[in-house]
């Protein structure tokens, strides 16, 4: 909604219990703010608050005083939030002209007028078999298109609602779970409740989705409400409304609820993914597929064009191989799907601008043939049967859905033929079809209703009005959709799940999200899978800088290896650990280990020989090095130990011919130039040296002036360098020397 500094720091006061400036705060925005009502409700929690105030002052003891002071916090949240509504309709006139159309239009909102006309819907679809056929159709007709008005109306004024009151929530909660109300009625007004809960977190709406959650045996339904309650938690009102903890917690004694939520999660990455997976297709997969255009794809799989061409004759093989090209495209876009990606969202994204997307209700709507905007699409029978075998088999998200059926009709009579029989067999760019018992797990279901809400999220034109839970920076940098990460969780027994999903983050590289469940984690709570991710997270192997809030390497490390002494991984971290900070002595002492445990494991026996060298101990490094250079005569990662080592010992033409070896491979790197660089500087060849260290400062890149030559030749060659430099009998003066004969080849090259 219609974001203001000045209420999100009320609510910000109001979360720290700062019940006296969130008052003063509330008043100077009303002072601003005439045209909200917010004078009458302000005086009275004020007045209650100053008479709280001076008993206490008196000497007073209330034993009450704790909740009295809680009930004030929540009556001033309930109008902050009121006003915060208030606030938003005044400034959006799209918000503010649905809450007025729906409450001007005569309509009894009366929650028991609501579910009688709910529940008279579904008695009319019930006494429709009773007609005759000609009569049955035009009243279904009317009869849907009357409620799918309705629902819609309702939609918008559940969105636009205020704070509810405990009746509002029992009314609305008997009516979700009451088996005479239709399941699409419930859904639809389940996602009205999420909306609105999570633009302004009510306590009472939340508790309506938890209980629909727990309650119903409606799987659709209850996987809906559980999508509703994750992306409506309060982010700190748990402070606030300590029911909220307390509610989730008695969820969390479930296994079973902490693994849907685990998976929720999961599913939750993949959405934000969404775009990315639509790149990787138009980039990567689409081009493939576009290239091999002597192929068509049939009903029975892709084959080859007829009339065989000069190409086809010569190379019968080549059409072969291009089948097998695009059938491994196709392959890898099935996987993707499978593994949970959005594969179908960069195509659909096109297809939002019919004007059934003009109703918002529409984008949360679950599909159904009888909706009035596309129950005429099914003209023939033909017809009828190849759209309805792609909308129940293809795994198109309920919007997606829509649009195909909308699009569908507006070029069905220019159709081919063989793309008709194509569809009509249920295959859409060599995607597979999805079997019923799949469509009904509690997974595809919430994956589906996911990809919906991302749509609206990212496509629906009015959505900057909305807050949305998949993009960052609004409230705690990532949108509610890393719940994993709210404070709410830390200490709870979801924190048995908090290590699946940050491997899961970290796979993704995202780096961000991990460390920010890591964070959390409650330190009582911090087991192996904590320590060995936040340890790999310090070291920096994910590209990220050390978190200062996070527990430095070693200590990661370390506290693995207590937690599972025998943990070959938490071993290798500690190791890596201390090498990254320069203890060489610790560091070889736990490679050596680990060498002498996993013999066969050439990177421990590697990684030994780099501590040896840079202790200095590069005759013992190269007892190792020449055994296994000859056992591994193409890695390059030994070739350059072997060569460091040539040179600590003084052995510089052997250590230049490998650097030479190294400079024509496919692998070179900057390093190299510096390291062959150091070799002729030491073995005095000095003008070698200097055009390697011009090379090295290229590769890093250019220094600019000659000031900046020489900071950077300082800081890149000597800093890095000194101990060897120092131990080869290399003076102060031979550096400036050398620096300046590095930069007179640089500049001597322009």
């Amino acid at each position: 909604m219609e974001k203001n500094e000045a209420l999100d720091n009320i609510f910000a006061l109001l979360g720290r219990m700062d019940l006296s400036q969130a008052l003063d705060a509330l008043e100077s925005f009303g002072a601003a703010h005439p045209e909200l009502p917010i004078g009458t409700r302000l005086r009275e929690i004020r007045s209650d608050y100053r008479l709280m105030l001076d008993y206490w002052g008196r000497g007073y003891k209330d034993e009450h005083r704790e909740r009295v002071y809680s009930d004030m916090i929540i009556a001033a949240y309930r109008l902050a939030a009121d006003t915060y509504l208030g606030y938003t309709l005044a400034h959006s006139p799209y918000l503010l002209g649905i809450s007025q159309k729906v409450r001007s239009a005569g309509r009894d909102w009366a929650l028991a007028s609501v579910r009688a006309q709910l529940e008279d819907f579904v008695s009319g679809v019930a006494l429709l078999s009773l007609e005759p056929e000609h009569v049955r159709l035009k009243k279904k007709e009317a009869l849907y298109a009357g409620h799918q008005q309705f629902l819609s109306d309702f939609f918008d004024y559940l969105l636009t609602s205020s704070q509810w009151t405990d009746s509002t929530a029992e009314a609305i909660t008997q009516m979700l779970l009451s088996p005479t109300v239709d399941s699409i009625d419930q859904q639809l007004i389940v996602s009205a409740v999420m909306l609105g809960c999570m633009n302004v977190f009510d306590i009472n709406k939340f508790k309506t989705l938890l209980a629909v959650y727990s309650h119903s045996t409606d799987q659709p339904l209850r996987q809906r409400a559980l999508v509703g309650w994750v992306l409506a938690l309060g982010y700190g009102m748990h402070t606030v409304f300590p029911e909220e903890r307390k509610m989730v917690d008695g969820l969390l004694a479930d296994e079973a609820v902490r693994k849907e939520l685990a998976e929720l999660q999961v599913q939750l990455l993949y959405c934000v993914s969404a775009e990315n997976d639509t790149q990787t297709i138009q980039r990567e997969i689409m081009p493939g597929l576009l290239k091999h255009g002597g192929l068509t794809i049939t009903p029975n799989g892709i084959e080859e064009n007829d009339g065989g061409s000069l190409e086809d004759i010569l190379h019968p093989e080549a059409v072969e191989r291009d089948m097998e090209k695009v059938e491994q495209s196709f392959r890898r876009m099935v996987d993707m799907q499978k593994a949970g990606a959005d594969i179908y969202f960069g195509g659909f994204s096109q297809m939002k601008r019919f004007p059934f997307f003009d109703s918002m209700s529409n984008w949360f709507v679950p599909f159904y043939v009888d909706h009035p905007a596309i129950s005429s699409a099914y003209g023939s029978i033909a017809e009828s049967k190849m759209v309805r075998n792609i909308v129940d088999h293809m795994p198109f998200c309920d919007s997606d859905k829509y649009s195909f059926v909308i699009a569908f009709k507006r070029v069905a009579d220019r159709i081919p033929q063989n793309i008709r029989e194509m569809l009509a067999g249920g295959n859409v760019a060599g995607m597979e079809m999805v079997g019923s018992e799949e469509q009904s797990t509690p997974a595809y279901i919430r994956r589906i209703y996911l990809q919906d809400l991302y749509r609206f999220f990212r496509l629906f034109p009015s959505r900057s009005l909305f807050y949305n839970p998949f993009a960052g920076g609004d409230r705690d940098g990532d949108g509610n959709y890393l719940f994993f990460a709210n404070s709410i969780f830390k200490g709870s027994k979801l924190e048995s799940c908090f290590g699946d999903v940050v491997a899961s983050l970290m796979k993704r590289r995202m780096t961000a999200g991990a460390i920010k469940v890591l964070r959390n984690w409650s330190a009582e709570g911090r087991d192996f899978q904590f320590c060995m991710a936040a340890g790999n997270i310090q070291l920096g192997r994910f590209g990220s800088k050390p978190a200062s809030d996070l527990p430095p390497a070693l200590l990661c490390f370390e506290m693995a290896t207590q937690l599972h002494p025998d943990s070959e991984q938490a071993a290798s971290g500690k190791a890596r650990a201390l090498f990254y900070m320069e203890e060489y002595e610790d560091a070889l002492a736990e490679f050596r280990r680990l060498a002498e445990r996993f013999p066969g494991r050439k990177g421990y026996e590697l990684n030994m020989t780099v501590c040896m060298v840079n202790l200095g101990q590069c005759e013992e490094a190269l007892k190792h090095l020449y055994k296994m250079s000859y056992e591994n005569p193409y890695d390059v990662r030994i070739s350059r130990v072997l060569a460091r080592a040539l040179v600590g010992v003084g052995e510089y033409a052997k250590a230049d011919k490998i650097y030479e070896g190294l400079a024509k491979g496919a692998d070179v790197q900057a390093g190299d130039l510096l390291n062959r660089g150091l070799c002729a500087w030491l073995a005095g060849r000095m003008a070698d040296a200097a055009m390697c260290f011009a090379d090295y400062s290229r590769a890093l890149g250019d220094a600019g002036s000659i000031g900046k030559c020489r900071a950077n030749f300082m800081e890149n060659v000597v800093a890095r360098e000194s101990e060897l430099l120092a131990s080869h009998g290399v003076t102060h003066i031979d550096i400036q020397l050398m620096c300046d004969l590095t930069c007179d080849f640089i500049f001597r090259a322009r």
